[in-house]
């Protein structure tokens, strides 16, 4: 049997961690290191970490400063034995089967990684929505193919739900960028796509996502506004070697970043007047460099087309009330 390394990174989860890590130790699949990465944790996760390193020796724990959840995962990757890899955030849950499953896939399939589904929960386990999309084998050429798709249906942005091929990994030198303030999953699997020859899509929910209350709706932080520029630079230097496809990737992709950016940050900042958001709207798209390679893609949510017409036009009424008008028939806000 193969050695997994799971690589969970950590910081402040005390609330959540050993029922994290109970999962994981849990498995089906027996031959597996867990490796606890404490991020400079100010709360009691770090003593938690060292606990749980008493109680079963497959368990190894690092104490680092922080450094965001990149360098946490680069730190665990860069001990981690196994001849395959996945990361688990220290919040959520993985289901007892899962690892089994995804060796099976991988080693039957030859495969450089496996996908798997994902349910997003509550707090108090209600079920909010559940992503699967079957089996499938993709070559490197279909998989590009098939990009747009697997980025739009929340397959392929996150490393949470998926096994990788450590050699591949190794091979490809890649590591997470702490640069990157939002979606650094996703530019991590972009750089990754290159070095996969096969990828396996298995039709089993393995993993719990926790939509934590602290993390929803009314966190607005002006700072991550400072990301949008680096986002663009980054995803724009990566070669996914179709540039049919990788126009129409980028084009959504800045959008999207943009899109929840504004909507977070923005928009659902209550300390903001209406005249302040839309200034800043417009600030935040003048940071978005290669505009010239933006256009109108139909294929693309509404809401996002909508940007892209506040950002060609410079109205930001046409985003600003589609959102507005969409909060308001949510029930959102009370205003």
């Amino acid at each position: 049997m193969n050695k997994v390394s799971i690589i969970l990174p950590i910081c402040n989860v005390e609330k959540y961690l050993e029922k994290c890590v109970n999962s994981v130790i849990n498995q089906t699949y027996q031959n597996i290191e867990v490796i606890l990465v404490d991020d400079g944790s100010k709360d009691s996760s770090g003593r938690i970490c060292d606990k749980l390193v008493e109680s079963d020796n497959r368990i190894k724990v690092i104490h680092k400063n922080n450094g965001g959840l990149a360098s946490a995962r680069n730190a665990g990757y860069e001990v981690a034995t196994g001849e395959y890899l996945m990361y688990v955030d220290s919040d959520d849950v993985i289901k007892s089967d899962i690892v089994e499953k995804c060796v099976c896939a991988i080693e039957k399939e030859q495969s450089d990684v496996v996908i798997f589904g994902y349910e997003k929960i509550t707090e108090d386990g209600q079920v909010l929505e559940t992503c699967r999309w079957g089996n499938k084998t993709y070559n490197h050429d279909e998989m590009v193919e098939h990009l747009y798709e697997a980025i739009c249906n929340m397959s392929f942005g996150y490393a949470w739900n998926k096994l990788y091929r450590k050699e591949v990994l190794d091979k490809s030198k890649i590591l997470g960028d702490a640069k990157v303030i939002d979606r650094e999953d996703l530019v991590y699997n972009l750089e990754l796509l290159k070095f996969w020859d096969r990828i396996t899509y298995i039709d089993s929910v393995g993993y719990e996502y926790l939509q934590r209350s602290s993390s929803l709706l009314h966190n607005s932080n002006l700072a991550r506004l400072e990301g949008v520029e680096y986002f663009v630079k980054r995803v724009e230097r990566i070669n996914i070697g179709n540039a049919e496809v990788k126009q129409k990737v980028f084009n959504m992709l800045v959008l999207h970043y943009l899109s929840d950016c504004i909507i977070k940050n923005i928009l659902w900042n209550d300390e903001l007047s209406a005249k302040e958001k839309k200034k800043l709207m417009k600030e935040t798209m003048e940071k978005c460099l290669c505009k010239e390679k933006m256009y109108q893609d139909k294929d693309n949510g509404k809401h996002l087309q909508m940007l892209y017409k506040s950002m060609a036009s410079g109205k930001m009424g046409y985003f600003y009330w589609y959102v507005k008008l969409g909060d308001w028939k949510r029930g959102i806000f009370d205003e």
